[in-house]
């Protein structure tokens, strides 16, 4: 099926670029929002009714003014007779290596593994960027990061209205969409929610599926329907509540700020990543807070260069990794009990369903720990399946895909128009047997992220067997370059020899060029 359907009328990929880098402006973000506006606890999310749609935004930095309703409507002829529905699961910071067939013993997430083989798995799936912001807008708009621009931490780091989203898509063909998200980034203010009619924060598995399955406003109950259900419940700090709406945050214990900073001076911020990592209770008043702004760069700069000098760094890691472990292993009850909850209620007759993962977790393969700011297996090799009507189920795909094929892939197995420009490529051939493609991966690391004096351009290019991370200082314009083999190193801790790529086929080779190309820019 290499024919695609006629593309949406919608702004050009450079259309869209511009919109991007026009709509976005420096800043300086809060020290929770160093590391992610989805480290917010629950308390500070808010949540909005099952039926509200997401508030207008106004329009930013010249970004040209659009939302889903000025999408031209459809042409009668281009609806398909049998619209079926989707459900997309997307599980914040999920490791590949926490499911079958990723894991090399008994996976962390049985339930969740058996569930995923009755359809078709990606064995080599790749995520578009290590951290939530880009790999989330890149799942939602079928777009890398440097064409949707969302990619880099700043003040208004959001998807602009130029972008066009799949709730938008299916919103013009007549699909009811909704979303239920564990908020932060992947909120209503970011943009991310463009296109959906109905929203639902803050969301998760563990605290909010019975309330998804008892309310029939959140769960459209006639077809066709789009339903995104995202959670933080693997996200730090690890083994935390799960989010649930109208739920207070964890009480805050009694602190003495004075012995912490005192410690945190003393020990290079080793405590305070344990804090940061594993204390739910302690991140309001620990990092959102004035003095929480240098303690979140203290923070950072321990995880992204202080761990590999630390002594004690292992001891963090194993009771950081026991944590997340624990968290897994309660989520996989939870989506498992609501997937059967659901298929048992009828909600999930003739429909496609998705379980994808925005990008994994380091604990400290590359002497770091966290997300973001590296483009390492552990960090961009996600789990995702599909299954669904007229796909093979128990199937495992070994042909190399992005998570920004999602986009085309749905609309095309819906018989809709995809958008034009889009980066991603359906994943239908590759279903059918066809070859897999070399996929991108993109990072920006700056020293407003890092608290390091650091400023570089990161591009990463991975197929079923190969990996090249490609770094350019923008400071100086010099570039370097590894080259890993995963299949006798999986974990990419042995780069390669200059001169031995000859196994490299002609599409790695010519994507690694095209690559280079790029950073030299």
């Amino acid at each position: 099926m290499d024919a695609r359907p006629s593309s949406v009328d919608a702004p050009t990929c450079r259309e869209r670029r511009g919109a991007a880098t026009r709509g976005r402006r420096c800043g300086r973000l809060s020290a929770a929002l160093l590391a992610g506006a989805s480290l917010l606890p629950v308390g500070l999310l808010g949540a909005c009714g099952g039926d509200e749609a997401p508030r207008p935004r106004p329009p930013r930095g010249g970004a040209p003014r659009r939302a889903a309703s000025d999408l031209p409507p459809a042409d009668p002829s281009e609806i398909p007779a049998v619209r079926r529905n989707v459900l997309l699961v997307c599980l914040d910071t999920l490791r590949a290596d926490a499911l079958a067939p990723w894991a090399t013993g008994t996976p962390l997430m049985p339930e969740l593994s058996a569930e995923m083989a009755r359809g078709v798995i990606f064995r080599n799936a790749t995520a578009t960027a290590p951290w939530t912001a880009p790999s989330v807008a890149s799942i939602l708009s079928g777009l890398l990061p440097t064409s949707h621009g969302v990619r880099e931490l700043g003040s208004d780091l959001s998807l602009v209205p130029a972008v066009t989203t799949l709730a938008e898509v299916y919103g013009r063909y007549g699909w009811t969409a909704t979303a239920c998200t564990g908020g932060g980034f992947v909120g209503r203010e970011g943009g991310f929610l463009q296109g959906f009619q109905n929203a639902v924060v803050p969301f998760s598995f563990g605290g909010a599926a019975d309330l998804l399955l008892e309310n029939p406003a959140q769960v459209p109950g006639t077809a066709p329907w789009f339903l995104f259900l995202h959670t933080y419940e693997a996200h730090d700090p690890y083994d935390a509540p799960p989010a649930r709406p109208g739920r207070s945050s964890p009480r805050a214990p009694a602190l003495d700020f004075a012995a912490i900073d005192r410690e945190a001076e003393a020990d290079g911020g080793r405590a305070l990543v344990r804090r940061f990592l594993v204390e739910p209770e302690v991140r309001t008043p620990l990092f959102e807070t004035a003095r929480g702004v240098e303690r979140m760069r203290l923070v950072i700069r321990w995880l992204e260069d202080g761990y590999r000098n630390d002594p004690e760094g292992p001891a963090v890691v194993r009771e950081a990794r026991a944590a997340y472990d624990r968290g897994l292993r309660r989520l996989d009850r939870a989506l498992a009990g609501y997937l059967r909850a659901a298929e048992a209620a009828g909600l999930l007759r003739e429909t496609y369903v998705v379980i994808v993962s925005d990008h994994g977790e380091g604990f400290g393969e590359h002497g770091t720990l966290h997300h973001g700011r590296r483009l390492y297996e552990e960090l961009v090799r996600v789990p995702m399946s599909i299954r669904g009507p007229g796909l093979p189920e128990g199937k495992i795909v070994d042909g190399s895909v992005s998570t920004a094929d999602l986009l085309p892939t749905l609309l095309e197995l819906a018989g809709l128009p995809i958008p034009k420009g889009v980066d991603g490529r359906s994943m239908r051939s590759v279903i059918d047997g066809g070859p897999g493609r070399p996929v991108y991966s993109e990072e920006r690391r700056t020293r407003f992220e890092t608290g390091l004096p650091v400023d570089d351009d990161l591009l990463a290019v991975r197929d079923e067997r190969f990996s090249w991370i490609g770094k350019r200082d923008r400071k100086t314009g010099s570039v370097s370059e590894e080259a890993f083999d995963r299949s006798i190193d999986p974990g990419e801790t042995s780069p390669l020899p200059a001169n031995d790529l000859a196994a490299w086929s002609a599409a790695f080779r010519e994507a690694v060029q095209g690559a280079r190309e790029r950073l030299r820019r």
